[in-house]
């Protein structure tokens, strides 16, 4: 018996479309439903099983849960560690699954939030989530639309909804976590740089030019917290940090000063690459800590993005300037790192301690 093919077009014909699919899945059958990334197979939970027989698939391998929005996925796994729920913040909905724990404790859980309108619509309808998975045979190609989808399993589930091609033709980027560190079981649309980046816990220094206070802070903080985990700086991101600098006032580009860069080399951290960068917006944005080195410059960013003003402190936890050592000679450069040194101990005790 060959199954139906509904279109799913416009909005009067997704919603024909959904009250359809919705009946099919509460009578326990499996429905292909279009999403932004390939053609999925729909189950309700409890009947993995015809999903299994459909696509003849190991029984051990898990599906993806797909929810409605965010919030009703952390209402079955935990969202609230800093890399899932950034993910979860900046690509749902979308191409990205996350892998968490289930807040009952019994182990993990694939969800993701499909970025297209049919499978919100339904899932909204249903009012309950779904097991997802690709639309085709285990081991065959991807479907990106309903006659690929057709070709590969006519007969063996109960409708196809087409919603077109597939806007994005590639399957979801899937990460778990192991403590801070992001691991990338599939890479997707979503990048493994986009997916690192986007998860770390992100710190940014904040100066005038760039050129001093901010990158000798950022170079320390790195070197010592990649240290601290028996790293490379070079390899701290993958393991969820990031740390930055930028200048209020700074020339894109410009080097460090040269008294930076030799105090460093004294401690083996090499400044030579650094260039400056001016505080941007989508900066400050990224960054889940700002430390500014004086008063002013506090004001400054508090002023330009006052929504992220919690987020904006300075350096010194006892609220003392890091004062600008430019054209004050080595001795000031030295007394600077210092201040910067004993402030970073306090600020990063447990990074640090």
């Amino acid at each position: 018996m060959k199954t139906p093919i509904l279109p799913a077009h416009d909005a009067e014909s997704i919603r024909a479309a959904v009250v359809a699919a919705a009946a099919a899945l509460r009578r326990g059958e499996v429905v292909a439903v279009p999403t932004e990334t390939v053609y999925g197979l729909a189950a309700l939970p409890g009947h993995a099983a015809k999903l299994v027989a459909a696509k003849g698939r190991d029984e051990g391998k898990p599906f993806a849960w797909a929810f409605a929005d965010r919030a009703a996925a952390a209402t079955l796994v935990d969202l609230s560690a800093r890399g899932p729920r950034k993910l979860a913040e900046r690509f749902w909905p979308g191409p990205l699954t996350l892998v968490a724990r289930r807040r009952d404790g019994d182990g993990t859980l694939g969800v993701r939030v499909p970025g297209h309108p049919f499978c919100t619509a339904l899932l909204r309808e249903l009012g309950t989530p779904l097991l997802l998975t690709s639309a085709n045979r285990s081991g065959a190609p991807d479907a990106v639309d309903a006659a690929g989808v057709a070709a590969a399993l006519d007969g063996a589930i109960a409708l196809i909804v087409d919603g077109g091609r597939a806007a994005l033709g590639q399957a979801s980027t899937v990460v778990s976590f192991a403590a801070e560190r992001p691991l990338i079981q599939r890479e997707g649309l979503i990048d493994r740089s986009m997916v690192l980046r986007t998860a770390a816990r992100q710190v940014l220094f904040v100066c005038s030019g760039n050129t001093c206070r901010s990158p000798m802070a950022e170079a320390l903080l790195r070197a010592r917290w990649a240290a601290r985990l028996g790293l490379a700086p070079g390899d701290l991101l993958a393991h969820g940090g990031a740390v930055g600098s930028a200048g209020t006032g700074a020339r894109a580009g410009e080097r460090a000063s040269e008294e930076a860069v030799e105090l460093l080399a004294a401690r083996q951290i090499d400044l030579t690459s650094h260039r400056a960068r001016p505080v941007s917006l989508d900066l400050l944005r990224a960054a889940d800590e700002v430390l500014a080195m004086t008063a002013g410059h506090l004001g400054q960013l508090r002023q330009r993005a006052p929504e992220l003003a919690a987020r904006c402190v300075l350096l010194d936890p006892d609220g003392n300037d890091i004062a600008d050592p430019i054209g004050a000679g080595m001795r000031a450069y030295r007394q600077c790192l210092g201040q910067i040194e004993r402030a970073l101990e306090r600020r990063f005790t447990d990074l640090l301690g």
